[in-house]
């Protein structure tokens, strides 16, 4: 059986009440005579046989009875339109309630309303009283009517034992006759009991017990109305509520989002620093916000505060250097514990800074900024700009947010101060492992340098003197090149020095500053030239690169051997080789040749001679290969453009 069909019959007593109620009207008094109690009993022939005065006297009482009638029927009518005028609960029962009375021709109504879940009975409507009556499950006639769901009528309520005269002596009310029924919903279900005290007949009637029953029904049709009304009212302030919070939270969320956007692409801590601590305010509507952080010696203060004296934003932003002041951040970074006030006692506690700020504090939050388990900072902010509540201050939601938002800060600082720590180490190493380059680039010309002068001092020829000093001059000018391209690196001008030069003329150069070098450690040198036309490079930079492999293979054939660099051309590349008779390259090492720092088997080596060379290689727009085999040597292969491009990308 379907849930309509379930409720058709239900209604359908419903409607009968509403409608009985023309017939609880009664028609005549009961010392109306019997033919003026029963109408329907007036015939033609009866009618003929009653004198003058008994007709008059008819008319009399047909007009008292329509009159009446037409009192309930105004009545009834007024507690419908009270029941459909408005869904505020108490103003309709009151309304209604005191229409009852008159109707029902009794001194006082009384409506008791059923809490569903401990079964307990509110008098929430007692007219013409203002004692608030509660009555448990089965108290007095109202809780047995509730409780077996059955309609009373007791003539004389001190002689019914399931009566509660404790009302009465609470009210100071003498109570007769009672007409008690249950109010039920549309699934039967008791909502409410209504009852009406003292009749001015004496007792209620069974018509009075019909009337109660439809307005009853009125009733119950208005309290569900209202229930669904305020349930309806209920959730929407509910969803707005949601709404609200979800708007808050996704407001938190955008906040947290463009915190860690601006956290990676900001690269000035400061105006970063301005820009988070603003939106955070915005955020969580407060006055001042500042971030503290421990550097060697002295903390850092970053202050945001909005000077405007409304609801516009005039923002002022410093930073401090403190020391010895007895600040919150300070505090806060001392004990590693987040720190909260509401209480009048915030108005003595200092503001970002010792000095004057023009803050008076009235709540806060500090919460701290970890690197791994270091505080490093605190984050505060000062002051709600309008609290919901007075002296409420901060959220506890506004204490998460703004720990997530320290977080996201504690994080970049970390980071940053470890990158800066990282660089400044790289910095120092690559200062003093370039120096050890260089020193070592010096070494060659110096020896040459050195040769010549004592050849210089070995010969009494001048022209054999001159073409020595000549050549002396030469590798001092290789000396100042080389000594102005380190200041350029210095600079951090990278560019190359491209110029024209033949094959032939550079490997007469080349031969001149590796042919002492390496017959000192008995290796051969071997130039062989298939290609000596014109080729385009930084001279300085590829007699480095040079000089790197060669001293490169000596260090593999320490029992001496043989060096050998030939020269080719393919289509617009010349080709270099350069080849050595030494040990080979480790396997363990071969993929990671070309990285800095490699020094296998080198104890004097600072790692970088094969990085240069590739980093000289790729300036050039070229490219570097190798083939090695244990006990065979090693071939490197380098092709570059004969006219490589201006500004190498």
């Amino acid at each position: 059986m379907s849930e309509k069909s379930l409720k058709t019959p239900l209604r359908a007593r419903r409607v009968r009440q509403i409608t009985g109620a023309l017939a609880a009207i009664p028609t005549a008094a009961p010392d109306t005579p019997e033919i003026l109690r029963d109408p329907g009993q007036l015939t033609e022939l009866s009618l003929r046989l009653l004198s003058e005065g008994e007709k008059i006297e008819l008319l009399l009482a047909f007009r008292r009875q329509l009159q009446k009638q037409q009192r309930r029927y105004s009545s009834l009518l007024q507690i419908s339109s009270s029941l459909g005028a408005t869904l505020d609960r108490e103003e309709f029962l009151e309304i209604t309630l005191e229409q009852l009375t008159e109707l029902m021709r009794a001194e006082r109504s009384t409506l008791y309303l059923i809490d569903q879940r401990t079964g307990r009975l509110y008098g929430k409507i007692a007219q013409g009283s203002q004692t608030q009556i509660v009555l448990d499950p089965g108290q007095g006639i109202a809780g047995w009517v509730a409780q077996s769901g059955q309609s009373i009528n007791i003539r004389d309520a001190y002689n019914d034992p399931r009566f509660h005269s404790e009302v009465d002596s609470r009210t100071g009310f003498q109570t007769r006759s009672m007409l008690c029924q249950p109010i039920r919903n549309m699934e039967g279900e008791i909502l409410a009991v209504v009852q009406v005290l003292n009749s001015a007949g004496g007792n209620f009637s069974e018509d009075d017990e019909n009337l109660l029953s439809a307005i009853g029904g009125q009733i119950s049709i208005a309290l569900e109305n209202s229930e669904l009304y305020h349930s309806l009212v209920d959730k929407n302030a509910q969803l707005l509520n949601t709404k609200e919070r979800l708007e808050h939270k996704i407001a938190e969320l955008d906040l947290l989002y463009n915190i860690q956007s601006k956290l990676s692409h900001h690269s000035d801590l400061e105006s970063l620093v301005q820009t988070i601590t603003q939106e955070t305010l915005e955020l969580v509507n407060g006055k001042a916000c500042a971030l503290t952080l421990r550097e060697e010696g002295y903390h850092r203060v970053h202050v945001l505060i909005d000077r405007s004296e409304d609801q516009s934003r005039n923002w002022d932003f410093y930073t401090r250097a403190v020391t010895d002041e007895n600040t919150i951040g300070q505090a806060v970074i001392a004990s590693g514990q987040p720190f909260v006030c509401h209480s009048q006692a915030c108005q003595h506690l200092p503001g970002p800074t010792s000095e004057a700020s023009g803050l008076q504090v009235e709540n806060i939050i500090a919460v701290p900024l970890f690197d791994d388990e270091i505080c490093i900072g605190a984050l505060e902010v000062f002051n709600l700009v309008l609290p919901q509540q007075e002296c409420l201050g901060f959220t506890d939601d506004d204490v998460k947010i703004i720990t997530l938002i320290a977080s996201q800060i504690a994080g970049t600082v970390a980071s940053r101060r470890h990158r800066e720590a990282q660089e400044k180490e790289h910095r120092l190493a690559s200062i003093g492992q370039m120096i050890s380059g260089i020193l070592h680039d010096f070494k060659t010309p110096f020896s040459v340098i050195s040769g010549y002068v004592q050849l210089m001092a070995d010969t009494d020829e001048a022209d054999e003197r001159q073409e020595y000093a000549g050549r002396v001059k030469h590798q001092i000018q290789q000396l100042n090149q080389m000594t102005r391209e380190l200041l350029k690196f210095a600079r951090g001008d990278s560019r190359m020095l491209l110029r024209k030069i033949f094959v032939n003329a550079l490997m007469d150069e080349t031969r001149e500053l590796l042919d002492a070098e390496l017959r000192d450690r008995n290796i051969e040198l071997g130039i062989d030239l298939n290609y000596r036309g014109e080729v385009r490079i930084d001279v300085v930079k590829m007699k480095r690169a040079i000089l790197n492999l060669a001293r490169n293979a000596a260090d593999a054939m320490p029992e001496g051997g043989r060096f050998t660099i030939g020269v080719d051309r393919q289509d617009d590349q010349v080709i270099w080789r350069f080849s050595d008779t030494g040990q080979g390259i480790p396997p363990e090492i071969r993929d990671h040749l070309f990285e800095s720092f490699i020094t296998q088997g080198k104890q004097d080596g600072t790692g970088l001679g094969l990085a240069v060379v590739k980093k000289i290689v790729s300036d050039h727009g070229g490219t570097i290969t190798f083939e090695s085999s244990p006990g065979q040597g090693t071939t490197f292969e380098i092709r570059t453009p004969i006219h490589p491009p201006e500004e190498p990308s």
